[in-house]
Protein backbone atom coordinates (compact mmCIF):
# COMPACT_ATOMS: atom_id res chain seq x y z
CA UNK A 1 0.00 0.00 0.00
CA UNK A 2 1.22 3.54 -0.58
CA UNK A 3 2.01 6.21 1.99
CA UNK A 4 -1.22 8.04 1.41
CA UNK A 5 -3.15 4.88 1.92
CA UNK A 6 -1.14 4.00 5.04
CA UNK A 7 -1.67 7.49 6.50
CA UNK A 8 -5.39 7.34 5.95
CA UNK A 9 -5.56 3.98 7.67
CA UNK A 10 -3.56 5.22 10.66
CA UNK A 11 -5.94 8.15 10.94
CA UNK A 12 -8.94 5.82 10.93
CA UNK A 13 -7.37 3.66 13.63
CA UNK A 14 -6.70 6.71 15.77
CA UNK A 15 -10.33 7.75 15.51
CA UNK A 16 -11.51 4.30 16.55
CA UNK A 17 -9.16 4.30 19.53
CA UNK A 18 -10.28 7.72 20.62
CA UNK A 19 -13.87 6.67 20.29
CA UNK A 20 -13.25 3.59 22.42
CA UNK A 21 -11.47 5.62 25.06
CA UNK A 22 -14.09 8.36 25.18
CA UNK A 23 -16.73 8.66 27.96
CA UNK A 24 -19.91 7.04 26.70
CA UNK A 25 -21.68 6.18 29.99
CA UNK A 26 -23.31 8.21 32.83
CA UNK A 27 -21.83 9.83 35.90
CA UNK A 28 -23.93 9.99 39.08
CA UNK A 29 -22.86 12.47 41.74
CA UNK A 30 -23.22 10.95 45.25
CA UNK A 31 -24.45 13.21 48.08
CA UNK A 32 -21.85 14.06 50.71
CA UNK A 33 -22.05 12.05 53.94
CA UNK A 34 -24.11 13.45 56.78
CA UNK A 35 -27.41 14.11 55.07
CA UNK A 36 -29.40 13.73 51.90
CA UNK A 37 -28.80 16.67 49.59
CA UNK A 38 -31.76 15.73 47.42
CA UNK A 39 -31.75 13.58 44.28
CA UNK A 40 -28.39 12.75 42.63
CA UNK A 41 -27.17 14.89 39.74
CA UNK A 42 -26.83 12.89 36.50
CA UNK A 43 -24.35 14.16 33.94
CA UNK A 44 -24.55 12.68 30.45
CA UNK A 45 -21.93 13.26 27.74
CA UNK A 46 -22.73 13.43 24.10
CA UNK A 47 -20.55 10.49 23.09
CA UNK A 48 -17.50 10.78 20.82
CA UNK A 49 -17.17 13.87 18.69
CA UNK A 50 -18.79 13.60 15.36
CA UNK A 51 -16.41 13.86 12.40
CA UNK A 52 -16.25 17.23 10.78
CA UNK A 53 -18.26 19.09 13.45
CA UNK A 54 -15.48 20.51 15.60
CA UNK A 55 -16.57 23.95 16.74
CA UNK A 56 -13.05 25.23 16.45
CA UNK A 57 -11.51 27.91 18.55
CA UNK A 58 -13.58 30.64 20.15
CA UNK A 59 -13.99 33.68 17.97
CA UNK A 60 -11.85 36.56 19.06
CA UNK A 61 -13.20 38.81 21.76
CA UNK A 62 -15.82 36.51 23.28
CA UNK A 63 -14.03 35.23 26.35
CA UNK A 64 -14.49 36.83 29.74
CA UNK A 65 -11.40 38.95 29.39
CA UNK A 66 -8.56 39.18 31.85
CA UNK A 67 -9.27 39.23 35.60
CA UNK A 68 -10.58 42.60 36.77
CA UNK A 69 -9.02 44.61 39.53
CA UNK A 70 -10.99 44.83 42.80
CA UNK A 71 -12.71 47.99 43.86
CA UNK A 72 -9.77 49.04 45.98
CA UNK A 73 -9.95 50.40 49.50
CA UNK A 74 -13.09 52.21 50.57
CA UNK A 75 -13.19 55.92 49.96
CA UNK A 76 -12.04 58.04 52.83
CA UNK A 77 -14.79 58.93 55.25
CA UNK A 78 -16.15 58.42 58.75
CA UNK A 79 -17.46 54.93 59.61
CA UNK A 80 -20.40 54.26 61.90
CA UNK A 81 -18.16 54.00 64.93
CA UNK A 82 -18.03 51.18 67.45
CA UNK A 83 -21.19 49.13 68.15
CA UNK A 84 -23.60 50.93 70.41
CA UNK A 85 -25.60 49.38 73.27
CA UNK A 86 -29.39 49.49 72.93
CA UNK A 87 -31.58 51.33 75.35
CA UNK A 88 -32.25 48.20 77.44
CA UNK A 89 -35.59 46.49 78.08
CA UNK A 90 -38.74 48.58 78.16
CA UNK A 91 -39.91 49.42 81.67
CA UNK A 92 -43.67 49.19 81.34
CA UNK A 93 -44.17 50.40 84.90
CA UNK A 94 -41.97 53.52 84.69
CA UNK A 95 -44.89 55.96 84.43
CA UNK A 96 -47.55 53.88 86.20
CA UNK A 97 -48.97 54.88 89.57
CA UNK A 98 -51.13 52.26 91.29
CA UNK A 99 -53.91 52.56 93.83
CA UNK A 100 -53.53 51.52 97.46
CA UNK A 101 -52.67 47.84 98.05
CA UNK A 102 -51.72 47.35 94.39
CA UNK A 103 -48.47 47.16 92.43
CA UNK A 104 -47.55 47.33 88.75
CA UNK A 105 -47.08 44.07 86.86
CA UNK A 106 -43.93 44.52 84.70
CA UNK A 107 -45.18 42.00 82.14
CA UNK A 108 -48.26 44.03 81.27
CA UNK A 109 -47.73 47.47 82.80
CA UNK A 110 -51.05 47.09 84.65
CA UNK A 111 -51.80 47.59 88.34
CA UNK A 112 -52.77 44.40 90.18
CA UNK A 113 -53.85 43.93 93.75
CA UNK A 114 -51.30 42.56 96.16
CA UNK A 115 -51.68 39.21 97.92
CA UNK A 116 -54.65 39.23 100.27
CA UNK A 117 -56.61 41.75 98.18
CA UNK A 118 -58.94 41.54 95.20
CA UNK A 119 -59.96 44.28 92.78
CA UNK A 120 -63.60 45.34 93.02
CA UNK A 121 -64.94 48.54 91.53
CA UNK A 122 -61.52 50.11 91.04
CA UNK A 123 -60.20 49.43 94.55
CA UNK A 124 -58.21 46.61 96.12
CA UNK A 125 -60.48 45.14 98.77
CA UNK A 126 -59.12 43.04 101.65
CA UNK A 127 -60.00 39.36 101.48
CA UNK A 128 -61.56 37.48 104.40
CA UNK A 129 -59.17 34.98 106.07
CA UNK A 130 -61.03 31.97 104.64
CA UNK A 131 -61.06 33.21 101.05
CA UNK A 132 -59.84 30.67 98.45
CA UNK A 133 -57.15 33.10 97.32
CA UNK A 134 -55.24 32.87 100.61
CA UNK A 135 -55.03 29.05 100.78
CA UNK A 136 -51.80 27.17 100.15
CA UNK A 137 -51.37 24.72 97.32
CA UNK A 138 -50.82 21.94 99.85
CA UNK A 139 -54.15 22.70 101.57
CA UNK A 140 -56.03 22.78 98.28
CA UNK A 141 -54.56 19.51 97.01
CA UNK A 142 -55.13 17.76 100.35
CA UNK A 143 -58.81 18.77 100.21
CA UNK A 144 -59.13 17.69 96.59
CA UNK A 145 -57.72 14.24 97.26
CA UNK A 146 -59.83 13.74 100.39
CA UNK A 147 -62.96 14.89 98.58
CA UNK A 148 -62.59 12.25 95.88
CA UNK A 149 -62.43 9.32 98.27
CA UNK A 150 -65.25 6.81 97.79
CA UNK A 151 -65.70 4.50 100.75
CA UNK A 152 -68.86 2.71 99.65
CA UNK A 153 -68.37 -0.85 98.41
CA UNK A 154 -71.76 -0.68 96.67
CA UNK A 155 -73.95 2.24 95.67
CA UNK A 156 -77.43 0.71 95.41
CA UNK A 157 -79.54 -1.82 97.23
CA UNK A 158 -82.01 -3.22 94.67
CA UNK A 159 -85.73 -3.12 95.37
CA UNK A 160 -88.41 -5.72 94.65
CA UNK A 161 -89.21 -6.39 91.00
CA UNK A 162 -88.04 -4.49 87.94
CA UNK A 163 -89.59 -1.24 89.17
CA UNK A 164 -88.37 -1.48 92.74
CA UNK A 165 -86.38 1.72 93.25
CA UNK A 166 -84.38 0.30 96.16
CA UNK A 167 -82.21 2.32 98.54
CA UNK A 168 -78.67 3.67 98.85
CA UNK A 169 -76.15 2.54 101.47
CA UNK A 170 -75.28 5.36 103.84
CA UNK A 171 -71.63 5.16 102.80
CA UNK A 172 -72.64 6.00 99.20
CA UNK A 173 -74.66 8.98 100.41
CA UNK A 174 -71.65 10.17 102.44
CA UNK A 175 -69.42 9.88 99.36
CA UNK A 176 -71.85 12.06 97.42
CA UNK A 177 -72.17 14.69 100.14
CA UNK A 178 -68.38 14.83 100.54
CA UNK A 179 -67.99 15.54 96.83
CA UNK A 180 -70.60 18.33 96.90
CA UNK A 181 -68.90 19.99 99.85
CA UNK A 182 -65.48 19.69 98.20
CA UNK A 183 -66.59 21.93 95.34
CA UNK A 184 -68.34 24.33 97.68
CA UNK A 185 -65.19 24.59 99.83
CA UNK A 186 -63.08 25.34 96.76
CA UNK A 187 -65.44 28.20 95.89
CA UNK A 188 -65.40 29.53 99.45
CA UNK A 189 -68.97 28.44 100.28
CA UNK A 190 -70.26 26.79 103.45
CA UNK A 191 -70.83 23.04 103.70
CA UNK A 192 -74.31 21.63 103.22
CA UNK A 193 -75.96 18.69 105.00
CA UNK A 194 -77.89 15.64 103.81
CA UNK A 195 -81.70 15.69 103.81
CA UNK A 196 -83.13 12.15 103.78
CA UNK A 197 -86.75 13.04 104.45
CA UNK A 198 -87.84 11.95 100.95
CA UNK A 199 -85.23 9.37 100.13
CA UNK A 200 -87.92 7.14 98.61
CA UNK A 201 -88.90 9.86 96.12
CA UNK A 202 -85.28 10.54 95.18
CA UNK A 203 -84.71 6.81 94.60
CA UNK A 204 -87.77 6.66 92.35
CA UNK A 205 -86.43 9.64 90.41
CA UNK A 206 -83.05 7.94 89.88
CA UNK A 207 -84.73 4.63 88.97
CA UNK A 208 -86.93 6.27 86.33
CA UNK A 209 -83.86 7.78 84.65
CA UNK A 210 -81.91 4.52 84.83
CA UNK A 211 -84.66 2.26 83.48
CA UNK A 212 -85.66 4.57 80.61
CA UNK A 213 -82.15 5.66 79.68
CA UNK A 214 -83.31 9.25 79.32
CA UNK A 215 -83.38 12.42 81.41
CA UNK A 216 -86.31 14.71 82.14
CA UNK A 217 -87.22 17.09 84.95
CA UNK A 218 -90.83 16.32 84.09
CA UNK A 219 -90.92 12.63 83.09
CA UNK A 220 -94.20 11.66 81.40
CA UNK A 221 -96.48 9.02 82.85
CA UNK A 222 -95.79 6.85 79.79
CA UNK A 223 -92.25 6.19 80.99
CA UNK A 224 -91.53 2.80 82.52
CA UNK A 225 -91.63 2.64 86.33
CA UNK A 226 -93.11 6.17 86.52
CA UNK A 227 -94.30 7.30 89.96
CA UNK A 228 -95.69 10.63 91.08
CA UNK A 229 -93.07 10.79 93.85
CA UNK A 230 -90.23 10.18 91.40
CA UNK A 231 -91.57 12.79 88.96
CA UNK A 232 -91.87 15.37 91.73
CA UNK A 233 -88.29 14.67 92.88
CA UNK A 234 -87.03 15.07 89.30
CA UNK A 235 -88.52 18.57 89.24
CA UNK A 236 -86.35 19.73 92.13
CA UNK A 237 -83.13 17.93 91.26
CA UNK A 238 -80.04 17.92 89.16
CA UNK A 239 -80.38 14.68 87.20
CA UNK A 240 -77.73 12.51 85.54
CA UNK A 241 -77.48 9.21 83.67
CA UNK A 242 -74.55 6.92 83.00
CA UNK A 243 -72.18 7.74 85.89
CA UNK A 244 -70.82 4.72 87.74
CA UNK A 245 -71.34 6.17 91.20
CA UNK A 246 -73.40 8.95 92.77
CA UNK A 247 -70.20 10.82 93.70
CA UNK A 248 -68.86 10.72 90.14
CA UNK A 249 -72.06 12.39 88.95
CA UNK A 250 -71.14 15.46 91.02
CA UNK A 251 -68.02 15.94 88.88
CA UNK A 252 -70.29 15.81 85.83
CA UNK A 253 -72.60 18.45 87.26
CA UNK A 254 -69.69 20.77 88.03
CA UNK A 255 -67.96 20.54 84.64
CA UNK A 256 -71.37 20.95 82.95
CA UNK A 257 -69.93 20.31 79.48
CA UNK A 258 -72.48 21.13 76.79
CA UNK A 259 -74.86 22.85 79.24
CA UNK A 260 -74.94 26.53 78.26
CA UNK A 261 -76.94 27.54 81.34
CA UNK A 262 -74.36 25.96 83.69
CA UNK A 263 -77.42 25.28 85.79
CA UNK A 264 -76.11 22.20 87.62
CA UNK A 265 -72.97 24.05 88.72
CA UNK A 266 -74.91 27.18 89.67
CA UNK A 267 -77.32 25.22 91.88
CA UNK A 268 -74.53 23.38 93.71
CA UNK A 269 -72.63 26.64 94.37
CA UNK A 270 -75.76 28.61 95.26
CA UNK A 271 -75.40 30.78 98.37
CA UNK A 272 -78.84 29.78 99.70
CA UNK A 273 -78.29 26.02 99.40
CA UNK A 274 -78.26 24.43 102.87
CA UNK A 275 -78.89 20.70 102.25
CA UNK A 276 -79.12 18.19 99.42
CA UNK A 277 -81.15 15.06 98.73
CA UNK A 278 -79.60 12.06 97.00
CA UNK A 279 -80.95 9.20 94.91
CA UNK A 280 -79.12 6.55 92.86
CA UNK A 281 -80.20 3.45 90.97
CA UNK A 282 -78.50 0.85 88.80
CA UNK A 283 -81.75 -0.87 87.86
CA UNK A 284 -81.58 0.01 84.15
CA UNK A 285 -79.02 -0.19 81.34
CA UNK A 286 -76.95 2.48 83.08
CA UNK A 287 -77.14 4.15 86.48
CA UNK A 288 -79.32 7.17 87.15
CA UNK A 289 -78.67 9.85 89.79
CA UNK A 290 -80.82 12.62 91.25
CA UNK A 291 -79.52 15.40 93.51
CA UNK A 292 -82.14 17.55 95.25
CA UNK A 293 -80.96 21.20 95.31
CA UNK A 294 -84.04 23.20 96.28
CA UNK A 295 -83.26 23.89 99.97
CA UNK A 296 -83.25 27.58 100.90
CA UNK A 297 -81.69 27.80 104.38
CA UNK A 298 -78.22 28.98 103.38
CA UNK A 299 -76.99 32.42 104.48
CA UNK A 300 -73.61 32.86 102.80
CA UNK A 301 -72.18 36.37 102.75
CA UNK A 302 -69.85 35.75 99.81
CA UNK A 303 -70.38 38.37 97.12
CA UNK A 304 -69.28 36.06 94.29
CA UNK A 305 -67.76 32.69 93.44
CA UNK A 306 -65.65 31.50 90.53
CA UNK A 307 -65.04 28.21 88.74
CA UNK A 308 -62.18 27.43 88.71
CA UNK A 309 -61.76 29.29 91.97
CA UNK A 310 -59.37 32.13 92.71
CA UNK A 311 -56.05 31.12 94.27
CA UNK A 312 -54.79 27.58 93.74
CA UNK A 313 -57.31 25.45 91.81
CA UNK A 314 -56.96 21.72 91.01
CA UNK A 315 -56.47 20.96 87.35
CA UNK A 316 -59.01 18.17 87.82
CA UNK A 317 -61.79 20.78 87.87
CA UNK A 318 -61.30 21.19 84.13
CA UNK A 319 -60.81 17.54 83.16
CA UNK A 320 -63.79 16.31 81.18
CA UNK A 321 -64.79 15.00 77.77
CA UNK A 322 -64.96 18.36 76.08
CA UNK A 323 -63.91 21.91 76.84
CA UNK A 324 -65.01 23.07 80.28
CA UNK A 325 -66.53 26.56 80.47
CA UNK A 326 -65.22 28.79 83.26
CA UNK A 327 -67.70 30.87 85.21
CA UNK A 328 -68.15 33.79 87.60
CA UNK A 329 -71.29 33.73 89.76
CA UNK A 330 -72.65 36.91 91.34
CA UNK A 331 -74.40 36.37 94.67
CA UNK A 332 -75.10 39.89 95.93
CA UNK A 333 -75.02 42.16 92.87
CA UNK A 334 -76.21 42.16 89.28
CA UNK A 335 -74.59 41.36 85.95
CA UNK A 336 -75.91 43.81 83.34
CA UNK A 337 -76.28 42.77 79.72
CA UNK A 338 -72.85 44.15 78.77
CA UNK A 339 -70.90 42.14 81.35
CA UNK A 340 -68.01 40.21 79.80
CA UNK A 341 -64.96 38.21 80.90
CA UNK A 342 -61.31 38.63 79.92
CA UNK A 343 -58.39 36.27 80.64
CA UNK A 344 -54.66 37.11 80.69
CA UNK A 345 -51.87 34.57 81.15
CA UNK A 346 -49.70 36.13 83.83
CA UNK A 347 -46.40 34.51 82.80
CA UNK A 348 -46.19 36.47 79.55
CA UNK A 349 -49.05 38.98 79.72
CA UNK A 350 -50.79 37.28 76.77
CA UNK A 351 -54.49 38.11 76.31
CA UNK A 352 -56.24 34.77 75.79
CA UNK A 353 -59.43 34.77 73.69
CA UNK A 354 -62.62 33.50 75.32
CA UNK A 355 -66.23 33.25 74.28
CA UNK A 356 -68.18 34.87 77.12
CA UNK A 357 -71.92 35.06 77.69
CA UNK A 358 -74.42 35.72 80.46
CA UNK A 359 -76.57 32.97 81.89
CA UNK A 360 -79.11 32.89 84.68
CA UNK A 361 -82.64 32.01 85.66
CA UNK A 362 -84.02 28.88 87.22
CA UNK A 363 -83.28 29.87 90.81
CA UNK A 364 -79.52 30.14 91.45
CA UNK A 365 -77.62 33.42 90.94
CA UNK A 366 -76.67 34.62 87.44
CA UNK A 367 -73.25 33.91 85.98
CA UNK A 368 -70.85 34.92 83.28
CA UNK A 369 -69.72 31.84 81.38
CA UNK A 370 -66.49 32.07 79.40
CA UNK A 371 -64.99 29.29 77.32
CA UNK A 372 -61.34 29.14 76.17
CA UNK A 373 -61.11 29.73 72.43
CA UNK A 374 -58.04 28.28 70.71
CA UNK A 375 -56.00 27.63 73.87
CA UNK A 376 -55.90 24.97 76.56
CA UNK A 377 -55.50 25.71 80.29
CA UNK A 378 -52.20 24.38 81.62
CA UNK A 379 -51.15 23.26 85.10
CA UNK A 380 -48.55 25.58 86.62
CA UNK A 381 -49.93 28.67 84.88
CA UNK A 382 -51.61 31.61 86.60
CA UNK A 383 -54.52 33.27 84.81
CA UNK A 384 -55.80 36.76 85.61
CA UNK A 385 -59.55 37.00 85.08
CA UNK A 386 -61.34 40.33 84.81
CA UNK A 387 -65.13 40.50 84.84
CA UNK A 388 -66.03 43.82 83.24
CA UNK A 389 -69.27 45.74 83.59
CA UNK A 390 -70.84 44.33 86.77
CA UNK A 391 -72.99 46.59 88.95
CA UNK A 392 -70.02 46.63 91.36
CA UNK A 393 -67.60 47.70 88.62
CA UNK A 394 -64.81 45.56 87.22
CA UNK A 395 -63.69 42.60 89.35
CA UNK A 396 -60.26 41.00 88.89
CA UNK A 397 -58.90 37.82 90.45
CA UNK A 398 -56.20 35.24 89.68
CA UNK A 399 -56.36 31.47 89.55
CA UNK A 400 -53.31 29.19 89.48
CA UNK A 401 -53.98 25.72 88.09
CA UNK A 402 -52.11 22.89 89.84
CA UNK A 403 -51.91 19.13 89.51
CA UNK A 404 -53.09 17.50 92.73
Amino acid sequence: MGMGERGARQTAIALIVLGAAGCTGTLISEPPPGGDAGPGVILMDSGPPLPGVDAGPLPPGVDGGPPRADAGPPAPGVDAGPPRADAGPLDRCAAVTCMANASCDPATGMCVCQAGFVEMGGACVSLPPDDPAVRTQADVCAEWQAGHVQNASSHWNAGAGSCGAGTMPMAAIDDTLRRVNLFRWLAGMENVSYDGADHAGMQECAHIMSVNGMLSHDPPMSWSCWTSGGAAAAGRSNIAWGYGSPGAAIDGYMTDVGVMSLGHRRWILGQRLSSVEVGFSSGGPRPGQCLGVFSRGGTSTRAWTAYPNQGFAPMGMLMARGTVTWSFQANSFSLPSGTTAEVVRVSDGMNLPVTSYLTGGGGPPPSVGFTPSGWTPQAGQTYRVTIRGTSMGDITYETTLVDC
